[in-house]
């Protein structure tokens, strides 16, 4: 009796191997166009997250350089209220001869030594 189950399950394992390896002996270019489109499609997934990926870095580049001008525009607003005692405000120079000439204004600052 445990030889006949033996038999019958070895044969109906075989018989199922057979059947599945027939199938695809039968449609071999089926099985070669699914993994086609199967390639295919994972190549276009593949460029979309790529492209998907450069949008994201493009965005987070551009969410950077947005915070340091804001930060560079608060530290200058900041600077700008009160002057560090490092860099005092420029002082109007005078005119060392005291007098302004005819062709010169007042006001304007004195020539540059050459």
């Amino acid at each position: 009796m445990r030889m006949v189950k033996l038999c019958l399950a070895a044969s109906i394992l075989i018989a199922s191997g057979i059947g599945a390896a027939a199938g695809e002996m039968v449609r071999p270019f089926e099985a070669l166009e699914q993994s086609r489109r199967d390639r295919i499609e994972a190549d276009k997934r593949q460029k979309r997250e790529e492209a998907e990926r450069r949008k994201r870095e493009r965005e987070e580049k551009a969410q950077q350089e947005a915070q340091r001008k804001r930060e560079a525009a608060a530290a200058k607003a900041a600077q700008g209220a009160r002057p560090s005692p490092a860099n005092p405000p420029p002082q109007p120079s005078a005119d060392p001869t005291g007098s302004a000439t005819p062709t010169q204004p007042a006001t304007a600052p004195p020539p540059l030594p050459r």
